[in-house]
């Protein structure tokens, strides 16, 4: 996500330390406790914002679960070429990945703790947001702009092609994020063989 000059809230603070602990831990080995200490508060003054660790790791999962839904809501019925939405959405995907870069990493790692309901929810959410991106890799297919055989294998390889950056970037932050972009973008829809 962006940075914004907006002074954050306590509970914004919470989730940040939170999924920067669960990624260098792991979520089942870090302790409300350890949460508290991160954030510079007794453990009981931790609860007067957040009620659980499970709490914790619902609202980072569905704050960028939201995301994703929005913005492909908005991009799907666009009258844009399909190539045009698969830019924009990589493009979210490169930005999440590198400037959300904690909180991207537990949710795509520590999404199997959460709890029913929240994780058929959240696996629903997910599951709809894949099928509405494989629809316009489709819409390319059919329109001869996108030259690939199978959508789903188009889809994975380049979700999972830019996954490797939540956790590259955040130890080379002193790179341009804008450079890094352009060229990952430029290798996803151009390959890297010259034509």
């Amino acid at each position: 996500m962006p940075k914004t000059d907006t002074k954050k809230t306590k509970k914004q603070i919470i989730l940040e330390e939170a999924a920067t602990l669960f990624r260098e831990k792991g979520y089942s080995a870090t302790t409300m406790r350890d949460i508290a200490g991160k954030v510079g508060v007794e453990a009981a003054s931790l609860y007067n914002h957040i009620k659980s660790k499970e709490q914790i790791l619902s609202k980072i999962c569905f704050s960028l679960a939201d995301t994703y839904t929005t913005k492909i809501n908005l991009i799907k019925d666009a009258k844009e070429s399909p190539i045009n939405k698969i830019k924009e959405l990589l493009l979210l995907h490169l930005e999440i990945n590198a400037m959300s870069s904690p909180l991207a990493s537990v949710m795509n790692d520590e999404w199997r703790h959460l709890t029913e309901p929240e994780k058929s929810e959240f696996l629903n959410q997910r599951r709809n947001y894949e099928n509405h991106f494989l629809t316009i890799i489709e819409e390319g297919m059919k329109d001869g702009s996108v030259v690939v055989e199978d959508s789903k294998i188009a889809l994975y390889t380049m979700l999972s092609s830019i996954r490797w950056l939540q956790h590259w970037y955040h130890a080379n932050r002193d790179m341009d994020v804008e450079g890094i972009k352009a060229t990952i973008i430029g290798l996803l829809m151009n390959g890297i063989e010259k034509k």
